[in-house]
């Protein structure tokens, strides 16, 4: 690969609207690891389930993680169980941890200051598969900030698509079947 590489770990990545990868469309995913060599993991942020952990493995109930938000993380090993989240500190970027331990995560969670979450698969590049995407737009990357980690939900995508890029408002605003319009 030719250039100068630039790790994305702890970057965001957003997708471009005209993407339209069931598992990637309107989706944001926060990248967790990122290297010239293994490629780049991360995992979706705006897919959740809509039930908690405690809700999909009953087992689980009464333990610190049973109220703990089950995502989607992405394609890969989607029948994998694992823990993440981050927590910044008072200056600086955040500290993001990925495939933490039940019982690192049971450890956090009552930490306030520590957003833990459960996801259900990865998303996964090759070397160099990310960076190709990269250069065919498919992504739009930014900063993994304070103001970002608190976003959430359905709006989340396209409220960073269009802090980072308001000229895609118009492709954004377009209905998924332009037959609706």
């Amino acid at each position: 690969m030719a250039g100068r590489f630039q790790s994305l770990a702890g970057r965001l990545l957003v997708s471009h609207p005209a993407q339209r990868d069931e598992h990637f469309h309107e989706s944001v995913v926060l990248i967790h690891s990122h290297d010239r060599t293994d490629g780049a993991l991360g995992v979706i942020l705006n897919r959740p389930y809509g039930r908690t952990l405690g809700q999909a493995q009953p087992k689980l109930l009464g333990t610190p993680l049973d109220r703990l938000p089950l995502h989607f993380g992405g394609p890969v090993a989607a029948d994998r169980l694992a823990f993440g989240g981050w927590r910044f500190a008072s200056r600086g970027p955040a500290a993001i941890r990925y495939g933490i331990s039940r019982a690192e995560a049971e450890a956090v969670a009552s930490d306030e200051a520590y957003r833990l979450f459960a996801f259900v698969g990865y998303a996964g590049w090759e070397a160099g598969q990310l960076e190709d995407e990269l250069r065919r737009n498919a992504w739009i990357t930014c900063p993994f900030d304070r103001v970002t980690a608190r976003l959430e939900g359905e709006a989340f995508w396209k409220a960073l698509l269009l802090k980072h890029r308001p000229d895609l408002r118009l492709v954004a605003d377009e209905p998924a079947d332009p037959g609706l319009n």
